[in-house]
């Protein structure tokens, strides 16, 4: 029987062109610079697109509201590029079951179909797997989201079923595909060393990701 996964704290995880790091409070002024475009709302979920005003909820009051500490294995980094935050990726960990659920988006439009994404989820893989000790992580994407699939396939994820039109969105009813990766599949592509984290910075005014 295993033992319940033990939870560190949030750790910073550093790329060849992204940090993924705590958030700061220079994030809400980068994400206010950045319209919310429709591409980025479908990934909020249907209820968003149906039934919101995206605009509306596009303000600093808005984006201090929901800043609330995260619930224990609940891991939630923003996305450092050039200097400033670009998106949000997390994890919700069973620790339990040894499994997680993964998420991220980039606000920036400029920045989609660069191989951001691919980056992005190498670095939290690496440290699910190779810190962490997660047996499996998983993740639910919308059908049309070609780009994203393509991503998490290059990335060693496997599609391994679908929620029929789960989702309703102003086009209809859409599907979400379920995917996941194992970490022995995992540790047979990718033979490299894990990547290390750095330890959490003590919070600081001007702290990482200031302008």
């Amino acid at each position: 029987m295993l033992d319940r996964l033990a939870l560190p704290a949030l750790p910073v995880l550093r790329g060849e062109r992204v940090i993924l790091r705590d958030r700061a409070d220079s994030d809400v002024d980068d994400r206010l610079r950045h319209p919310i475009d429709p591409e980025e709302e479908d990934g909020y979920g249907s209820s968003w697109r149906r039934e919101w005003n995206g605009e509306r909820y596009h303000t600093r009051e808005h984006l201090l509201a929901g800043r609330t500490p995260p619930e224990p294995g609940v891991y939630e980094w923003a996305i450092e590029y050039d200097r400033h935050c670009v998106g949000h990726a997390g994890l919700r960990v069973n620790a339990d079951q040894h499994r997680a659920a993964y998420t991220v988006g980039l606000f920036v439009a400029g920045l989609r179909g660069r191989g951001l994404g691919r980056e992005i989820t190498r670095l939290v893989l690496g440290w699910a797997f190779g810190v962490l000790g997660v047996h499996r992580v998983e993740l639910e994407v919308l059908a049309f989201n070609r780009r994203a699939i393509d991503c998490y396939l290059a990335c060693g994820f496997l599609r391994e079923g679908a929620r029929r039109e789960a989702e309703l969105y102003p086009s209809g009813w859409e599907d979400l595909i379920m995917m996941g990766v194992l970490r022995s599949e995992y540790a047979a592509q990718r033979p490299v060393p894990d990547p290390a984290p750095d330890p959490a910075p003590d919070p600081a005014p001007d702290s990482a990701g200031s302008a």
